[in-house]
Order: C-alpha cells, then structure tokens, then sequence
C-alpha cells in the first residue's frame, strides 16, 4: 500500500484500511490439539465423542455450560452419539442465552456463520445446521478450511493421540513433542514406546533421548502443561538424588510429594537441557485452566514469578508462555519486556476474554520488542472451530492497531508494517 497522508484520513478510513489488511494477511496457527484428517473422519475415539453439529461444542463452550449450571446427565447426553442431533438443541437452548455472547460462543456462531452461513441459532436452523456440518465433513476439509477460508499458513500440533505424532499432512500440521509425562513419569504408551523396557532412571533418560533424536528435526517445538498440576517452580536435581524415588515410582509404591516434585525437577531440567540442544522452543501452559472446579488461583498467580525463574535459570533456552498467563497478564508484559529469551503466544486469548487479549496486544506493542509475541492459536481440537477462533483473533487484532492508530501513538503506516510480524512473521523466524 502507498504510504498515505494520515491527517486527510477519517477514522472510518483508518478503521477499514486497518481491516482489510488484517483479514488478508495470513496467520501462522501456533497451537492446537488437531487430530489428523483421516482420524477425525474415522470418529477416534475418545476424541471425537459424537458426529454431529455438537461436536463444535465439545471443549471450551462444553466449560461454559457446566459453569453456567448443565448438570452433568444433560452434558452426556448433550454430546452422546446415541441422542438424536436434531433433538439435542433442547437439551442446550436453555443455556444458550446465557453462553452465545461468551468468547466461545462467539467462536461457535462465527464458525457456522463462515462456513456454513447460518445467521442464528434457534428451533429452525438445527437442522439446517446438521446437514452443513455432514457434507463439510468430507476428504480435503482440513486444508480448506485452515488454509482456504481462514487464511491460515499452517497450524502447530500437540496431539492428544502420541508425544509425538508424525502427521499424514506434514505441511500442514506441524508437530510439537509433548513432554508432560516423560516429567511425571508416566509410564504408559502415549510416553513409552514398545521396545523400550524400563528399569532405572538411565532407561528413561535414554528413551527421553529416543523422543528427541527420533523426531527433534522435525518438531516445532515442545510442550509442558504441568501449570494444571503444581507450580512452575522447578529446581535443579541431580539424577543420583532422585533415582530411588524414580524406582519407587515405576513400581507404583507410595510416593511424598516433596519427593515426587524432586524428581519432576530433574527430569524438568533434563528434557529442557535436550529441547534447547535441539534448538526447540519450549513453549508452557500459564494461566486460566480449562475444564471446571478445579482451579487453583494461587499458583496462577505465582506463574509469571516462576517463568521469570526459568529464564534466568536457562537463558539459552527460548520460553514461549501461553495464555497471557491470564488474568495476570499485565505481569507477562513485564517479563517479556525484561528477559530476551522470553516470547509470549496470545493462543486461547481471544476465545478466553477477547477483551483482555486486546489489551494485552496493545500494551505489548507499545511495552515489549514486537518480534516477541504470536498472536494467534485457537487450542482447540476440532478443525472447524479453527475458523472461528481466527475470525475472533482478526477482529480483535484489528481493533487493537486501529485504537493505537486513532488514539495517535503509532501511525497508520506503522500499524500496517507490523501486522504481518505479528501473524505470521515471527513465528517463521522463531520456529524456522
């Protein structure tokens, strides 16, 4: 685009140049849960739960209806495949008042809205809506709707089927090696694969390694979500002060906590050491837990302190924090700002509190170095709803550059220089 004259400008102008540059410019996805194509069309179990419209439903909207009061009977039979689709809406249509302006309600409207074109929810468009959503289910619907209609580059991938899993379509769905049980020692074969036999602390070094040699040139990065289950408060652990514990773990005797957080210290540390070898980001849950009743408000609270921690422990390692840390992401502005290995990744926001992520976005554009942020992920793991998520993350980012630009703290040109860093830029910088 030219550069422009600003002052001749109106808002309006300024608003809708904002826009269409936003909604042209690709993003990079840099988190989701995304079975593989030829999985979701097989109905794996227990991903997919149901094949019907509700499958859209069955992750962060299916939170917000048990906190707005579904018992649990009426969620099962909600998303069981065995409940007639067209029937199901009576079950939620008493709670979809109270949810459709949520963030993921916005997410579920804006995805039957773009790729089905139905305007509203209600008694006459169910069926409508079941019928969209059987003949969109079809060969080559991954890489239409991810690439055709949202625009989207490619998506990075935690899979919920393997630590790793090598995908049927490489170019389109990176791959992170998930990393959570080779901490916690879990010992089953999601972590462990079958010519491993395990015996001491040496053998699950060595298979920690397996994962890294097999797949570290491949992988994108990797994944830790231990912020669900303790804090991120790990220290340094040598292996001979953790090995009998180890072996009293695997053989499922009792365990004390303070020694359980031993040894997920050392092994911790020990897959971070081989993550940054490989020159793999590390990227980690912070923030707000998904599911219900079961958050833990105090040790949200302590994880920007605790990341801080972890970067000044490792400062060769990349960080890359999820979540804005949420609610406590004026903290995560600070941090970002002070430590240069560490990165912050807005996925989620926008379909946590999309206001909050606003904000976020522009404190951070006018607090911390802008190669340091990715502003799109949706986590989700329904490829449909990636549509959705992305049209939440386009408005909101548009909103966000349009107020810096009308309140006058960056210029138009400015703004339309830094979108295509934000989407899609850093992150082909940062995960090569």
């Amino acid at each position: 685009m030219p550069r422009c004259n600003e002052n001749r400008l109106s808002h309006i102008t300024i608003m809708n140049t904002i826009e269409e540059k936003v909604l042209n410019t690709p993003f990079i996805d840099t988190h989701e849960h995304l079975i593989d194509e030829s999985e979701r069309l097989s109905c794996i179990e227990p991903v997919i739960q149901c094949d019907d419209w509700t499958l859209l439903l069955n992750l962060y909207f299916r939170f917000d209806l048990a906190s707005s009061g579904m018992s649990q009977e009426q969620s099962n039979r909600f998303f069981s495949k065995t409940t007639d689709p067209i029937e199901k809406w009576d079950i939620i249509k008493s709670h979809w008042p109270y949810i459709k302006n949520t963030a993921s309600g916005f997410v579920f409207r804006n995805t039957v809205k773009t790729l089905y074109n139905i305007e509203n929810i209600s008694d006459s468009s169910i069926k409508e809506l079941q019928t969209c959503y059987e003949s969109t289910r079809q060969k080559g619907f991954y890489r239409h709707i991810i690439q055709d209609i949202a625009n989207i580059k490619h998506c990075h991938v935690h899979s919920p089927i393997r630590a790793f899993r090598k995908s049927e379509s490489p170019d389109l769905l990176f791959q992170d090696i998930a990393l959570d049980g080779l901490i916690t020692v879990s010992n089953i074969p999601f972590y462990v694969p079958e010519h491993f036999k395990i015996n001491s602390l040496s053998d699950w070094h060595l298979m920690i390694d397996w994962w890294f040699s097999e797949y570290g040139q491949i992988a994108k990065g990797v994944k830790i979500g231990l912020a669900y289950f303790r804090r991120l408060d790990f220290e340094k652990a040598e292996a001979k002060s953790v090995e009998a514990v180890f072996l009293r773990k695997i053989n499922s005797q009792p365990v004390e906590w303070s020694d359980e957080k031993l040894l997920q210290d050392h092994l911790f540390w020990y897959c971070i050491d081989k993550a940054t070898e490989y020159g793999l980001p590390v990227k980690m849950h912070t923030g707000q837990y998904a599911m219900n009743n079961i958050m833990d408000m105090h040790r949200i609270k302590n994880n920007p302190s605790d990341c801080a921690l972890l970067c000044k422990k490792a400062p060769d390692t990349r960080f890359i924090f999820f979540h804005l840390s949420y609610p406590y992401y004026e903290e995560m502005l600070s941090l970002a700002k002070h430590f240069s290995n560490a990165y912050i990744d807005m996925c989620w926001s926008w379909s946590l509190n999309p206001l909050a992520a606003k904000d976020f976005l522009k404190k951070f554009i006018l607090t911390v170095p802008n190669n340091k942020v990715f502003t799109f992920g949706g986590d989700d793991v329904i490829v449909e709803n990636v549509a959705g998520h992305a049209t939440l993350a386009r408005k909101g980012i548009a909103q966000a550059i349009n107020e810096l630009v009308t309140d006058k703290w960056i210029t138009l040109n400015e703004a339309l220089e830094l979108v295509e860093d934000i989407m899609y830029r850093n992150a082909e910088k940062v995960f090569k």
